[in-house]
């Protein structure tokens, strides 16, 4: 996996509707080595963080899965950086 600079994804957000409650997740930690991504996820008022697989689509844009069955491809570049 082509090594990116993880400071630039460092706490940015994304909201995500899974169609029953509004998701929202922070980026914690990358690692480009072990192709891992952390995130901090608060659904329902209640925040948790899970570590995922960093995937590549066939168009090389970085994403992790999410879901009970990881039906969502959830996108890096789908994150906005928080001020």
């Amino acid at each position: 996996m082509k090594e990116t600079s993880a400071n630039k994804y460092y706490l940015n957000e994304f909201s995500f509707d899974d169609g029953e409650y509004e998701i929202t997740f922070n980026i914690v930690d990358i690692n480009f080595f072990a192709e891992t991504i952390t995130v901090a996820i608060t659904r329902a008022g209640k925040i948790t963080q899970d570590t995922f697989p960093l995937l590549r689509d066939k168009d090389g844009k970085l994403y992790f899965e999410f879901g009970m069955f990881y039906e969502n491809k959830i996108h890096l570049d789908d994150f906005d950086e928080v001020n």
